[in-house]
This record gives C-alpha cells, structure tokens and sequence, in this order.
C-alpha cells in the first residue's frame, strides 16, 4: 500500500472514485456496482509499521555510502568530475531562480 503525503491511502482515494461512479449509476436505475473489500495483509501491516519505525529513527544520511566516500578519500581513489560539479550548480540555479 502506498500513503500520501497527508497520510490517507491512495486505496482511500480509490474508494472515493468508485463511490461517485456508484452514485452515477443509481441516477441511471442500475444496480450500484460496489467496490472489491480492501484488506490489508498482516505481513503488508508489519512491514508498513517495521518502515514507518525505521524512517522514524532516521537521520536521513546513508551510512554505508558515506564510509564508502571517506574510505576512497583516504585511499586516494576518489575523483571530483569538475564539469558534473558545474551542471549540477547550474541545474540547482535553474530551479531556484523561478
């Protein structure tokens, strides 16, 4: 399941597209087409808490690809593409300048 920004479901979202559909066919005298029941997995809820926790006790910074930096710095083996550098600033310029 994937949540919004704002915390609602895009399952909750989905419900709301069909109720207006359901609503449009009983102006028609059809039956109502109801929505399949969602129902969330005990591993889909376990999983969406164990990620919540992790995100909640996050600082944001990879580890692992920090040490792998500082390990190239130290060794020598590390390169700064100066033409790479320019673009990204010059991307960054772009967007900031609107």
């Amino acid at each position: 399941m994937v949540d919004r920004i704002d915390s609602s479901s895009l399952n909750q979202a989905r419900k709301l597209d069909t109720s207006r559909s359901g609503a449009a066919t009983k102006s028609t005298g059809a039956a109502p087409v109801s929505p399949m029941p969602q129902r969330e997995s005990t591993v889909e809820t376990s999983l969406l808490q164990r990620t919540s926790a992790e995100i909640a006790n996050s600082d944001g910074v990879d580890r692992q690809k920090v040490e792998e930096i500082k390990n190239a710095i130290r060794n020598g083996e590390f390169s700064v593409d100066a033409d790479e550098v320019a673009k990204a600033f010059i991307d960054l310029e772009m967007l900031t300048s609107r």
